[in-house]
C-alpha cells in the first residue's frame, strides 16, 4: 500500500504521531515511489510559499489569482491558505482605507502560514534524492573522481537529501543504503544530514570518508570525492 495524500502531507508539518511517523519512513526507505511523492509535494508547498511571501506587501498588492492559480497544485492545508488569501485579498481591495485594520490581519495570516516548516526551493537543472536515515544509513560513491567534492552539512529535516548537478551521478536506494553511481563524474554533490539521525557513514569506493554517529561527527565537512594523496 502505498501513502495517501493525507498522510504525506501529516508527514511534512509533523503532525503523526511517533508509531505512525516509524511505520511510515519504514515505508518511505523501500518504496521510490512514495519518496519521490514525498520530494514533489515539498517542492510544490515551496511554490505556494514563495507567493504567500508577497502579502507581506499592503494588501491590494496581493495577487490574488496567482496564489489560487498555485494553489490548486498544493496539497491540506496549503490549499485552504491560499483560498483564505483569496478572500482576505479581494476584501482589502474594496475596503483597504487608511487606518483600516484589514491590511494588519492579513500580514497576520501570512505571518502564521511562513512559520509553518518549509521545504527548500527546487534547484533548477539540478537533481537528487532524498531517503529516511533509518538507524545506519550508508552513502556510498561507486569511484573515485578526477575532481569534485561533497559538502556536507546538517539539519532540522527528517531525511538526508543528496543533490548534484543535472546528469552527474545516478542514485539507488535500499534498505539503509544509497549508491551513488559518479563513474566518470567529476561534479561535487550536497548532502544534507538530520541532526537527529543515529549514524550515516559516507565512503567514496571502499573508504569511509565521513561518519555521523549521534551527535559525534568524524571527517570534514568538504568530503573530497578524489583518491587520497599518496
Amino acid at each position: 500500500m502505498h501513502l495517501d495524500e493525507e498522510q504525506v502531507e501529516r508527514l511534512l508539518h509533523r503532525e503523526l504521531g511517533r508509531s505512525a511517523e516509524a511505520a511510515v519512513r519504514e515505508h518511505l526507505a523501500v518504496c521510490p515511489d512514495c519518496r519521490r511523492r514525498v520530494v514533489q509535494a515539498e517542492q510544490e508547498e515551496e511554490e505556494v510559499y514563495a507567493l504567500l511571501r508577497h502579502v507581506d506587501h499592503p494588501a491590494p498588492g496581493i495577487d490574488a489569482r496567482a496564489v489560487v492559480a498555485r494553489g490548486t497544485h498544493a496539497v491540506g492545508w496549503v490549499r485552504w491558505a491560499a483560498s483564505v488569501l483569496l478572500a482576505l485579498g479581494v476584501a482589502a481591495a474594496a475596503y483597504a482605507a487608511p487606518g483600516s485594520p484589514l491590511p494588519a490581519w492579513v500580514k497576520a495570516v501570512a505571518g502564521w502560514i511562513g512559520s509553518r516548516p518549509r521545504a527548500r526551493p527546487p534547484d533548477r537543472g539540478a537533481a537528487g534524492i532524498a531517503v529516511a536515515p533509518g538507524r545506519n544509513l550508508v552513502i556510498q560513491f561507486t569511484s573515485f573522481q578526477a575532481a569534485g567534492q561533497a559538502k556536507v552539512s546538517l539539519t532540522d529535516d527528517a531525511e538526508v537529501l543528496v543533490r548534484a548537478p543535472s546528469g552527474a551521478a545516478t542514485f539507488t536506494s535500499d534498505v539503509d543504503r544509497l549508491v551513488i553511481d559518479n563513474q566518470g563524474s567529476s561534479a561535487s554533490f550536497e548532502i544534507h544530514i538530520p541532526r537527529t539521525a543515529t549514524r550515516v557513514e559516507i565512503w567514496v569506493n571502499h573508504a569511509r570518508r565521513f561518519l555521523k554517529d549521534g551527535p559525534h561527527v568524524t571527517g570534514p565537512s568538504l568530503v573530497p570525492l578524489t583518491p587520497a594523496a599518496p
